[in-house]
Formats: structure tokens, sequence, C-alpha cells
């Protein structure tokens, strides 16, 4: 394994030990808001360590919503892991824990999934389009040179006729 990956791999691994022993601590009540969240947050530090570690280069490097996977998994981590830890603290209705960290949730995974699945896929159906285009393209431009050059040996026609 790359001594950076080792390096990162260790860094995820203290800042979730640091981060739980500092939550259980600060933690007086474990309501249905706190295992929720905890959840969550413990989801995205997972999303965050696969697109770091077992998404390749390649498909890391691709970019969606005009960034790439590993920074958009950041993204999500930063932004799950401040809402999740403050409503860890709150006892509220669940629905009201669940559903703004499940939404967060759906639009990342929206996100991130296309950006992980081939890049040949993508390459493909860009040029299967662009051939596409490019034929009917051509086609139309041949009808339309064709449609003057029949409208010219009708009046031709005609005149021979007459």
């Amino acid at each position: 394994m790359d001594r950076k990956k080792v390096q990162l791999g260790l860094m995820f691994a203290i800042v979730v030990v640091v981060y739980n022993i500092v939550l259980f601590l600060l933690a007086r009540a474990f309501h249905t808001s706190f295992w929720t969240s905890y959840g969550f947050i413990m989801f995205s530090i997972v999303m965050c360590v696969i697109s770091f570690f077992f998404v390749s280069n390649e498909k890391r490097k691709s970019q969606v919503v005009g960034m790439p996977v590993t920074v958009l998994s950041s993204l999500y981590l930063a932004i799950e892991f401040v809402m999740g830890t403050v409503f860890m603290f709150f006892d509220v209705a669940f629905g009201t824990v669940f559903v703004p960290q499940f939404v967060l949730c759906a639009l990342y995974l929206l996100c991130f999934i296309p950006a992980i699945m081939s890049p040949k896929n993508y390459k493909t159906a860009r040029e299967e389009l662009k051939k596409t285009k490019t034929d009917e393209v051509v086609t139309i431009k041949t009808e339309t040179e064709q449609k003057p050059s029949e409208e010219k040996k009708e009046p031709s026609q005609q005149e021979e006729e007459k």
C-alpha cells in the first residue's frame, strides 16, 4: 500500500477514535436523535474512506457537479459532521433529525454513484451522441442540397414538355 494512503488511513482512524471518545464523554443522554445522527455521521465517514481508498484514481478524478469525487465526499462528511453533531445534543422528534440528514445523504449518493461508474461508459455515450448529431447534420445538408437541384430539374422538365 502507498505511504500516503497509510498516513491518510491513520488520520481517518485517529479522527474517528478521538471523535467517539469526546462524543461519548460529553453526551449525557443517548436518545433517538443521538443514534440517528451518529449513524449518518459514521456512514459519511465510511463513504469518504471508500472514495479515498477503494475508488480508482481515474474514477476519483472524474468530475461530478464540478468537483472530483474525493472533494464531494469530503464536503458531504463536513456538512454531515456539523449537522449530525448539532442534532445529537437535542432530543427532538425522529423525523426532525432523520429527514434533513436523509435528504443530504440521498443528494450525495445521487452524485457519488454516477461519478464512480466507469468513465469509459460516459466517453462511449458522448462519442455516440456526437456521431449521431454529425450524421443528422450531414443528412440534413445532403437533403437541402438535393432539393434545390430537384426544383431546378422540375422547371426545366416542364419547359421541355411545353
